[in-house]
């Protein structure tokens, strides 16, 4: 693998920030916060990167959510 673009980064360093707070969560609430990190980050990995608005917009709906996440009275992610 290559250098990774700005891009690519900010997304890695979005994982690793998201990860810790989950690790910061009840230990019961950890499996199924992880697990929605993991899937949100899976069904989002074919967006072509010559698409930047859409990489760019992703990337502020995950920073957002990882506002959330990061908020003390969040203990968990209740799916569909």
């Amino acid at each position: 693998m290559g250098r990774l673009s700005g891009l690519q980064i900010q997304a890695l360093s979005l994982y690793r920030q998201a990860w810790r707070a989950a690790r910061s969560k009840p230990a019961e609430e950890q499996p199924a916060l992880k697990q929605y990190i993991r899937d949100e980050f899976h069904k989002h990995r074919d967006i072509p990167r010559a698409n930047m608005m859409l990489v760019e917009h992703m990337l502020r709906a995950g920073k957002k959510k990882l506002q959330m996440l990061s908020m003390r009275e969040v203990t968990g992610v209740h799916r569909k």
